[in-house]
């Protein structure tokens, strides 16, 4: 069975609500070429706690610990953070958390 490791950026778990290099929180799902989906965990970037680091050192630190994803979701990637990205399909999307996954499962099914 093929899986696809999903990191979306939201802050609630519900919505596609954050950008790629603020996002605080990224919800890790992995899909299945069959339809199912497990929820991995919610990883936590703590940005907030090193204040001396540059707007290009914590977009890195995300793209270093997403690396192990294959598709990356977020209202809005950067220049910088998809060119970093190059190597996963990256979605901007907004609305529920829900209907992305259903648009990749989609998209990874056909």
């Amino acid at each position: 069975m093929k899986r696809k490791r999903v990191a979306i950026a939201t802050s609630d778990g519900k919505l596609v609500n954050r950008h790629f290099g603020n996002s605080g929180n990224f919800l890790i799902v992995d899909l299945f070429d069959d339809g199912s989906c497990d929820l991995i965990c919610v990883r936590e970037f703590k940005d907030q706690e090193n204040e001396t680091c540059s707007s290009q050192q914590k977009m890195e630190k995300r793209v270093e610990m997403l690396r192990d994803c294959d598709v990356i979701i977020a209202n809005k990637v950067g220049l910088c953070a998809l060119e970093k990205l190059s190597d996963k399909i990256v979605l901007e999307r907004h609305g529920f958390v829900k209907d992305a996954i259903k648009e990749v499962l989609d998209l990874f099914m056909t």
